[in-house]
């Protein structure tokens, strides 16, 4: 069985599929997905600057520009510094 606070294991991958296997022993299958470096959501007529590898967010902006700017900045504080997050979720999208 595996440990609880053991992270992900990559089984194997073909191409863009991933079989990984979480801490708790289940199975999953994963697709990589390219995402957007410097990464701004829209909320109502606000935009803000996130990061995907350490959950930061920005202030609220008005300007996408000034939102992008934040997450560019960000990259130099980044605890990650940029590296893969995987998640998974409930739903098989196949």
């Amino acid at each position: 069985m595996a440990k609880p606070d053991r992270g992900p294991r990559f089984l194997k991958r073909r191409g863009r599929d991933l079989t990984v296997k979480d801490g708790g022993g289940r199975k999953h299958q994963a697709t990589l997905e390219p995402v957007d470096q410097h990464g701004t959501q829209d909320d109502g007529a606000f935009a803000f600057g996130y990061c995907k590898s350490c959950d930061w967010t920005g202030p609220a902006r008005r300007a996408r520009d000034k939102a992008r700017k934040d997450a560019v900045a960000h990259q130099d504080d980044c605890p990650s510094k940029g590296k893969v997050r995987i998640g998974v979720s409930e739903d098989d999208p196949r």
